[in-house]
């Protein structure tokens, strides 16, 4: 169950990117480029070093530090792009899951 609430969480935490591009770009172009490329990037970076199968996986505490950052920042920029809740319920709900996850499931 934990595993499942973590992954909807990783889910919230690529849209709140999507929505954080799309009010970011200068114009039509760029807010869709932006849009693309900030999930883009998270994704990758826990693909490489989060996810329970990557090659460089990081071993803890780094690895909850860098969940920690990729959902705080998140949560900081919807905040500031005038997305409050939006930023604080991906910020909380993803930070307090990667630490459940981290008592219930043993693995992260």
């Amino acid at each position: 169950m934990v595993l499942t609430v973590r992954f909807l969480t990783e889910l919230m935490l690529l849209g709140g990117l999507a929505l954080a591009g799309t009010q970011l770009g200068g114009g039509p172009a760029l807010a869709i480029v932006d849009a693309v490329l900030l999930p883009v990037a998270a994704a990758a970076l826990w693909g490489l070093f989060v996810a329970p199968r990557a090659r460089r996986r990081l071993p803890e505490p780094a690895r909850f530090l860098l969940e920690f950052a990729l959902f705080a920042v998140t949560g900081v920029v919807l905040v500031l792009l005038g997305r409050p809740v939006t930023g604080i319920v991906v910020a909380v709900a993803g930070i307090g899951i990667a630490a459940l996850t981290r008592v219930v499931a043993k693995d992260g």
